[in-house]
């Protein structure tokens, strides 16, 4: 088996793609650079014998922040590392990312030191009871693009209590204990969702 991992990395931003290509390139690494989501999902199921682990630049997401969330709540239970690097360091969006399923967090001013050891690092981190269930999710995305409870009941065909129990579910798993907080949180996505490509 070999012992490289093959590296899938989506970065949106195309200056900072081509260079964390570059330098990981340099180091020895097999990267395989995604423009789109569909490349991602093909990569990750594709057979190799060699590990694998996703990279993922959060600044550059976009509004596309709630379909990596669930494509590191999807790949959670598969046999893939998933790193993600937020812009700037932040313990909210971390527990987020990691709640989603993802192995590990760095911020971008981390990359050039921890990166790589953190890709060669063979152990995959899982962190049991701490992920989202599939309806907290979905619920959590659902506030954060701006619906109210009555509005999500109707969409997800549940009541409203049973909204409210998700909601409290994921704060949980978040711990996050006031409404600060979770409007924290909740700004917190919006801003992530609206960074410049």
């Amino acid at each position: 088996m070999n012992s490289r991992p093959l590296v899938i990395l989506y970065e949106p931003r195309v200056l900072l793609r081509n260079g964390l290509c570059a330098q990981l390139q340099e180091q020895g690494q097999h990267v395989i650079s995604c423009r789109a989501f569909e490349q991602i999902t093909e990569e990750i199921c594709i057979q190799t014998n060699s590990p694998k682990v996703l990279v993922v630049g959060a600044g550059g997401l976009g509004d596309s922040v709630s379909k990596m969330l669930r494509i590191f709540h999807y790949t959670k239970a598969m046999a893939l590392k998933t790193l993600v690097y937020l812009p700037y360091q932040d313990e909210l969006l971390t527990r987020l990312f990691m709640a989603s399923g993802a192995s590990g967090c760095l911020a971008e001013d981390e990359l050039e030191e921890k990166l790589l050891p953190a890709i060669n690092d063979s152990r995959i981190k899982r962190h049991r009871g701490q992920h989202f269930s599939f309806s907290e999710m979905n619920v959590l995305l659902d506030y954060a693009s701006g619906m109210q409870t009555q509005e999500i009941a109707v969409r997800r065909n549940c009541s409203y209590k049973t909204v409210f129990t998700f909601k409290r579910n994921a704060r949980m798993r978040l711990d996050i204990e006031t409404k600060a907080g979770w409007m924290d949180l909740l700004t917190a996505i919006n801003q992530l969702s609206s960074c410049n490509k």
